[in-house]
């Protein structure tokens, strides 16, 4: 009767247990996913602010597309990612995700408002372009913000983020 109730709880243990690194390392693969998508959202709003400055807006506007697609598609993803950091209760990797989708929010807003300076510019509104790019930079700003204490949550819990 005892081995049968310490079978049972051994394997009790061992389903919890093998679930809980099989949402670390679901995690931890969507982390890689997310990143890239940022990273080329990061590339492809760049070039469409340099484009704008170049006043190629065209190729601005189809640029300012693409980021969105890419940061639409880390949203998802850390979406995605929060789901398992939730059911495995984990606070650390709750608030790194939190900040995670700020980011990417900022970055969004960012985008839409470059998006909008160059619809404005196209219709030689020149002020309220400058107005709407003027914010666009003060989203970015608040996306670097995040970004910071993203490093630095991950500086002060190593063992978590395996650095």
């Amino acid at each position: 009767m005892k081995r049968g109730l310490l079978l049972a709880l051994i394997i009790l243990i061992t389903v919890s247990f093998s679930g809980c690194i099989s949402n670390i390392s679901e995690i931890n693969k969507l982390s890689g996913d997310i990143n890239q998508h940022l990273k080329k959202g990061d590339e492809y709003y760049n070039e469409a602010a340099e484009d704008v400055n170049n006043y190629r807006l065209d190729s601005a506007l189809e640029k300012c597309e693409s980021a969105s697609s890419e940061y639409n598609a880390a949203r998802l993803l850390t979406s995605e990612a929060m789901a398992y950091a939730n059911e495995l209760g984990d606070q650390v990797f709750i608030e790194y995700l939190k900040l995670v989708l700020a980011e990417i929010d900022a970055k969004l807003n960012a985008t839409s408002e470059l998006k909008n300076a160059i619809q404005l510019l196209n219709i030689d509104e020149i002020t309220s372009a400058n107005n709407s790019l003027d914010l666009a930079n003060k989203f970015m700003y608040q996306a670097k913000d995040y970004e910071r204490q993203r490093e630095e949550l991950v500086n002060k819990n190593p063992q978590k983020f395996n650095i």
